[in-house]
């Protein structure tokens, strides 16, 4: 085994999965911090649902640099963001935790990885 193999399985080992702060702060801060979704068709719900509805701008969108393309890269982030949209529709606090644990099971089993080796 060579010395660069060692060293990247020992860097491996030693990351943290991280969180939705770490990931998009605004949204952890919507999402976690605040006790309560905003009232339905009022100017902040329609501003958050602008915003989930624009891959970019959503909760994945902000964890992948605030941008679109991880829509064509991953399917499971796809797929995910447009979860966080729907859930928010439906203003569900609990769906809407869900998708938390579910992105950051998957951000951290996929992407984590893929950024310790790039």
């Amino acid at each position: 085994m060579s010395l660069t193999t060692d060293f990247d399985l020992d860097i491996r080992e030693t990351v943290r999965p991280l969180t939705l702060k770490e990931l998009a702060p605004k949204w952890a801060s919507r999402l976690e911090t605040e006790n309560k979704l905003p009232f339905p068709l009022t100017f902040t719900w329609f501003k958050w649902y602008y915003e989930l509805d624009h891959p970019s701008k959503c909760v994945v969108g902000e964890a992948h640099g605030n941008s679109p393309t991880y829509q064509k890269e991953c399917m499971e982030c796809d797929k995910l963001g447009w979860e966080f949209g729907g859930s928010f529709l439906l203003h569900s606090k609990e769906a809407l935790g869900r998708n938390i644990d579910a992105f950051l099971k998957h951000w951290n089993e996929k992407h984590l990885q893929e950024r310790i080796t790039t």
